[in-house]
């Protein structure tokens, strides 16, 4: 690949990089910029809420279902400090939470006798081909299970979500492929631990249904923890050639990412939006990002957009592979 190398290093994160695919605009705005709008999408919340809950046993020795409780009531009570224009889409996270409730203990963790090496470890990774490339990221869990290595991944799907095809196309999902590439350096390298070799990911997955339908009527039902929850492995070879093959991809976006943001800084070029998102073609759906485009608001305006969380930030004494 010919690129521009330069001894400048470069971060880049799967989150920002998913950004820049559906929108070089938003990719701007959000991580040029550093500007996110106020109000949080609930479908997004409430998966920051069910990713936090997972974390709830093996964290605090909790059932699933107090560890629901205490952060549906944590949150709760967090909500009237937010912004308030923020705060009718946090109750709806809340709810979404909350109809689900009844679900937790038909939970059964599979995999609770592994040995748990890393939570939420943030890392920064120098690509083994681009010199001024560094990836970083912060995988959920990171476990032992025998003499492999797994990264456990929480997630929250919409209610629709066939639990085959998610994890299919998990195949390709940019996350577990970098954090493969991090975690086998950091653990199954001779000088780290000898013998250990990286397994892949274990999905963690739960569909964001109301437990309960038509409550209180005659024809009152409830789900069964099949169709609320999916647990299992999927493999993750790092010399295959769908691994090449997906980092070679992240590479050549990585490249296009740092060209935007050097138009930016050398040029004071902004990129041009995706209009799809705007609804430009179908006229169905506008964002706080739309009403920049427009003119109706500035990026600047504290009422409608907030400075971004750098939640990829390193922790004190994090070992950089």
């Amino acid at each position: 690949m010919k690129t521009d190398v330069s001894s400048e290093p470069f971060k880049v994160n799967v989150s920002a990089m998913q950004d820049f695919m559906q929108c070089r605009f938003r990719y701007w705005a959000k991580w040029i910029m550093n500007r996110v709008p106020v109000t949080g999408a609930p479908a997004l919340d409430a998966g920051k809420l069910l990713h936090r809950i997972f974390e709830g046993p093996y964290l605090k020795g909790e059932t699933l279902a107090e560890a629901a409780d205490r952060e549906c009531e944590e949150y709760r009570l967090l909500i009237p400090s937010v912004h308030p224009a923020a705060q009718v889409n946090a109750m709806k996270a809340l709810v979404t939470i909350i109809d689900m409730r009844e679900a937790f203990p038909l939970w059964h963790d599979k995999f609770s006798g592994m040995e748990t090496l890393e939570v939420e470890a943030g890392f920064e990774y120098p690509d083994p081909e681009i010199p001024w490339l560094i990836w970083r990221g912060r995988p959920d869990r990171v476990v032992k299970m025998g003499s492999r290595i797994w990264h456990v991944q929480n997630r929250g799907l919409a209610a629709s979500t066939n639990f085959g095809t998610y994890t299919r196309l998990a195949k390709r999902h940019y996350h577990e492929h970098l954090y493969g590439e991090h975690l086998e350096k950091l653990y199954c390298t001779p000088k780290k631990r000898g013998g250990l070799t990286y397994g892949g990911t274990i999905f963690n997955l739960v569909r964001k249904l109301k437990f309960r339908t038509n409550v209180g009527k005659k024809n009152e039902t409830t789900k069964t923890a099949e169709e609320m929850f999916w647990q299992g492995a999927v493999s993750y070879e790092m010399s295959s050639g769908l691994h090449q093959s997906v980092m070679a991809c992240m590479r050549q976006h990585a490249v296009a990412m740092r060209q935007v943001e050097r138009e930016w800084v050398e040029d004071n070029i902004i990129p041009a939006p995706n209009e799809k998102l705007n609804g430009g073609f179908s006229g169905s759906s506008e964002d706080p990002y739309f009403k920049v485009l427009i003119g109706e608001v500035s990026l600047d305006d504290d009422s409608v957009f907030t400075a971004r969380e750098d939640t990829y930030a390193l922790d004190a004494n994090t070992e950089t592979t």
